[in-house]
């Protein structure tokens, strides 16, 4: 018993140290425990309150940026620039003659027949000039004015004669040729079959629009089967600049495509850019022209193909004259229907304000006329001087002068704008002469010279009125009494003269035959 009782004592003794190391291992781990949920709480608090200070001293936008000076910084691109939509209205109002109406078939269709089950009779080729195909079985059918499922009903009940519910199918295999007139503002006007039936190919077939084609307005004309006429205006010319699809218009036989004129003008060049440069423009060609007026030499002209301008044509004609008035320039042009158009044009604003010249297009037919400018009126907004500097004028006249000291009449070509002191600077002349000096200049809007004297001195101390700007064909005469007697000559016995040539005629027979005018005695001179 007592063994017992040791024994039972001995193991609880043993028993309770491991009982209370299990309770201080458990406890160990609790507190480790609360301490890992006490650091990591403390932590997040920590974390929100610097977050939230940072918020409050730091704005959003000053962490995320980075270190770029001022002047650096990166400039937004520029928007893209889009083209300007097309009117609301653009090509919207279609006349409902024009629209998309179902084929109808006619001569020169090439269609497909057949038949199920009775291959033999079906039937492929082109409908004859009387609108009719030969088939097998049911032999000739009309099928002219019939659209593809009207011709199929009709051959349907031609077989149903003959064949139990026949199924039969027709297609269009080739459209036949629609033949179209073409006229206006084209290359070549004429009548024209096409193989596909658009706008775009009845102009590519006219040979292209001329560059003084109104785009924007072609007309198409239909006669409609009670006779009435229906027309629809096509712009062409919007969608080459936006980029939209060109309307959709199926051509017929018989229509008419007009392209009308327009005038050209300087706020429209870009517009004639344009139209002179799309794939429909018409090829360059040699442009003949007439060129009359105030020219150095009028008369009928060919420009090259490609330089159809009207600087171009001033060039070939020698250039415009010191009388020429630009701001008036006209070019008519006669037109397809027989009437007639004047396209007025100033040339002389562009020089004076250092513009763009509007180089008018011309075309075979044209007429050039220069004016002369209004000798009535002074003309103080017109600089002669600067005319005669620029490209278009006569880059050289003709002057002659008649003195004793010079032997005869001398002739010599002098720049375009030269004065009285340019042509008299390379003269032998004495100076008892100098104060005696007639510049003598046909007019032709009087049909009579005018002698106006002039003194050579004064203009050689700088006064401008005695140096006057010099013209074509002007004759100077020095000598006082050689300007008497060839005033006396020219008032008494060819006053008026007929024009110009009989002026510069008669000091040419002063060269040749009037020898006695040019030798004085030595009290004339």
């Amino acid at each position: 018993m007592k063994l017992t009782t040791q024994v039972i004592i001995q193991n609880i003794t043993f028993l309770n140290p491991l009982k209370m190391r299990e309770k201080s291992t458990i406890k160990n781990r609790l507190a480790f425990s609360l301490a890992g949920l006490y650091s990591t709480a403390w932590t997040l608090s920590f974390a929100a309150v610097f977050w939230g200070f940072n918020s409050k001293n730091f704005s959003e936008t000053a962490l995320a940026q980075p270190v770029v000076p001022r002047d650096e910084r990166l400039v937004p691109p520029p928007p893209l620039r889009v083209p300007p939509p097309p009117p609301a209205n653009f090509n919207r109002d279609i006349n409902p003659a024009f629209r998309n109406r179902p084929y109808r078939l006619g001569p020169g269709d090439q269609i497909s027949v057949q038949v199920q089950r009775f291959p033999e009779l079906g039937f492929t080729g082109a409908i004859s000039p009387e609108g009719v195909i030969v088939l097998p079985l049911i032999g000739t059918v009309n099928v002219r004015g019939l659209t593809v499922e009207e011709s199929q009903q009709r051959l349907r009940e031609r077989f149903g004669q003959f064949i139990k519910n026949p199924q039969v199918s027709a297609a269009l295999l080739v459209q036949r040729p629609v033949v179209v007139t073409v006229t206006g503002e084209v290359a070549r006007p004429g009548f024209y079959p096409l193989q596909t039936p658009q706008l775009p190919a009845a102009l590519a077939a006219a040979a292209g629009t001329n560059p003084t084609a109104e785009l924007r307005a072609v007309r198409v004309r239909r006669t409609l089967p009670g006779g009435a006429v229906a027309e629809q205006v096509v712009d062409i010319l919007t969608p080459l600049q936006t980029g939209i699809a060109p309307p959709d218009l199926r051509l017929e036989d018989g229509d008419a495509i007009v392209v009308p004129y327009k005038q050209v003008t300087p706020d429209r060049k870009s517009d004639q850019d344009l139209a002179s440069r799309y794939s429909l423009a018409a090829a360059a060609v040699p442009v003949q022209i007439t060129v009359t007026g105030e020219v150095s030499k009028p008369g009928f002209y060919t420009l090259p193909a490609g330089s159809g301008r009207i600087s171009a044509a001033l060039v070939i004609a020698g250039g415009v004259t010191g009388k020429a008035d630009l701001r008036a320039v006209r070019v008519r042009r006669t037109l397809m229907d027989g009437s007639s158009v004047e396209e007025p044009i100033d040339l002389y604003t562009p020089l004076a304000n250092a513009n763009d010249l509007f180089d008018f297009p011309l075309a075979s037919g044209d007429v050039i006329v220069i004016p002369q400018l209004d000798a009535s009126t002074k003309n103080l907004d017109y600089d002669k001087a600067l005319v005669s500097r620029s490209t278009l004028i006569k880059p050289r006249i003709y002057v002659r002068v008649l003195s004793y000291a010079s032997g005869g009449l001398t002739s010599f070509y002098v720049e375009n704008g030269s004065r009285f002191l340019d042509a008299l600077n390379n003269l032998p002349a004495n100076l008892a002469d100098l104060r005696k000096i007639a510049l003598i200049r046909f007019d032709e809007k009087q049909g009579r010279a005018i002698n106006r004297s002039i003194d050579a001195k004064a203009a050689l101390e700088g006064n401008v009125s005695q140096n006057p700007m010099l013209e074509d064909n002007d004759v100077i005469v020095i000598g006082r009494n050689l300007v008497e007697r060839i005033g006396y000559v020219i008032n008494t016995f060819t006053r008026p003269f007929r024009d110009t040539l009989g002026f510069i005629l008669f000091f040419e027979q002063l060269r040749n035959g009037v020898t006695d005018l040019f030798g004085p005695s030595r009290n004339d001179r």
